[in-house]
């Protein structure tokens, strides 16, 4: 199989034509394509993250089409076939399935694209740019595609990289990380995404990062798109997860980085994150709030302005390129290059969990004694081991995994719950409320500061501290 090193953007119709203007030199090849994607009635494929198509031209011209493996460690084998005809006798094709599962093969989706293509040169390398227009059918549904991919012909990546960020920096592209086969699986299976199908036993250190990396960004970036064209109150949340979960990884396993400074995606990242908070804290308020009180619309004015702004952040340059500095990092970082990381074992990094879980149980321990900031870091800590244990979903950790999230999110909730208490207070001072809704902001965080709740967090957190996990000791 060969290795594809590419790099795809969704952005809207208007600007592949700008991009075309910017980039073609020559007259584009251009194409009708229609893709008909393969799987198994139970979705095996789909479940490996993993494609087989068959891609026909307007000539009848049909290739077959074997892909593997994410981000940047893509890999495909291709071999021409007759129209509508598999061919199964591949090698990679046998190796991924059994007899009876290349037997059950049968067509998921459809892909048909528009495609305009032409060769360029960057630096010392050949780069294609392909400008894909049209939509995915499964099942009587229709899903719209408008995409721009760059792949790398010959050369090195950096010359790749270098025109992502150049071009993203100019023009409203978006990583990203889903491909057509995960957009139509999705869409065939109504809108649920391919269960998760966890990192594979025996990775190394430096595979296993990067695979969770990857998957952590490809989430990040997926959020953006949605929350960016709709910043529902779901939309919201989700993306701000997401983020948390990639800045997790980045906390956790820090030491790991020392070779690849990763200081300017995490701010980056942090930037993201600080342009959902108000928009969000917003959205607890409303929660809270009496629907029929005096409050509930000027909090929604409120939340209306936060979305607007929060909108408008995702739809700037700065974000557009945090993203590909996050795959950049990811696919080709200093840190890949660290002595012995593709030698070490994964289970190793059960050493970084120690590290935190050791700050965690100390903080936890003297919660009494902490204050506001003391018990946001505490919550933000709790999170963050959280967030990696579950993102670097490594097989030998799931039982334990199973056994510390539930704590672990309760312990968070109910720290969260205060800070929601201390949050609320200073933006409704910001609001400049008077009257009735300022009445009312006063009750509701005089009912965010229940004594319960601080009761209720010491509990949760003392389950948490006092009985550590084995992987901890």
């Amino acid at each position: 199989m060969t290795p594809e090193v590419e790099i795809k953007f969704a952005c809207e119709p208007a600007t592949l034509d700008a991009l075309a203007a910017r980039i073609f030199t020559a007259p584009a090849r251009d194409r009708r394509l229609v893709s008909v994607y393969y799987d198994t009635p139970d979705g095996i494929l789909a479940g490996r993250h993993v494609s087989l198509r068959l891609r026909t031209d307007e000539t009848g011209r049909t290739v077959q089409t074997f892909k593997t493996g994410e981000g940047l460690g893509r890999r495909e084998a291709e071999s021409e076939t007759a129209p509508g005809r598999l061919d199964l006798t591949g090698a990679e094709l046998q190796a991924a399935l059994s007899p009876d599962d290349l037997a059950r093969l049968t067509p998921r989706f459809t892909v048909q694209v528009r495609r305009r293509t032409c060769e360029i040169e960057a630096g010392e390398s050949r780069i294609e740019l392909a400008l894909d227009q049209g939509e995915i059918l499964a099942g009587g549904e229709r899903l719209a595609i408008c995409e721009a991919e760059l792949e790398l012909l010959s050369g090195a990546p950096r010359d790749l990289f270098t025109l992502a960020v150049e071009l993203a920096a100019e023009l409203p592209l978006t990583l990203s990380l889903r491909s057509k086969s995960d957009r139509g699986n999705r869409l065939a299976a109504g809108g649920a995404p391919a269960p998760a199908a966890g990192l594979a036993p025996d990775l190394s250190c430096r595979e296993a990062l990067r695979l969770a990396l990857v998957a952590a960004l490809g989430e990040v970036a997926a959020q953006v798109l949605q929350t960016a064209g709709d910043p529902s109150v779901e939309a919201v949340h989700r993306l701000r997860v997401a983020l948390r979960r990639l800045r997790s990884l980045l906390s956790v396993f820090r030491r790991r980085w020392d070779s690849g400074d990763p200081s300017a995606l995490r701010t980056g990242l942090r930037d993201l994150s600080w342009a959902c908070g108000e928009t969000r804290e917003l959205d607890v308020l409303l929660e809270k709030a009496d629907p029929s009180g005096a409050l509930v619309p000027a909090l929604l004015a409120a939340r209306r302005r936060a979305a607007a702004a929060l909108v408008e952040t995702l739809s700037q340059a700065p974000a557009r390129t945090t993203l590909l500095e996050g795959l950049i990092f990811a696919e080709a970082g200093d840190w890949r290059n660290a002595p012995g990381g593709e030698a070490a074992a994964a289970s190793g990094l059960g050493e970084d969990l120690r590290r935190r879980w050791r700050r965690v149980r100390r903080l936890g321990e003297a919660l009494p004694d902490l204050g506001p900031d003391g018990r946001h870091d505490l919550r933000l800590r709790i999170k963050a081991l959280r967030y990696a244990l579950e993102t670097l979903d490594l097989p030998e950790w799931r039982p334990l995994t199973q056994s510390l999230s539930p704590r672990l999110r309760s312990a968070q909730d109910a720290l969260g719950a205060l800070n929601d208490a201390d949050s609320a207070e200073g933006l409704l001072k910001r609001l400049d409320l008077s009257g009735d809704p300022r009445r009312e902001a006063a009750r509701l965080v005089a009912g965010l500061k229940r004594r319960e709740d601080r009761t209720q967090a010491r509990k949760a957190v003392r389950r948490l501290v006092k009985s550590p996990p084995v992987l901890f000791t």
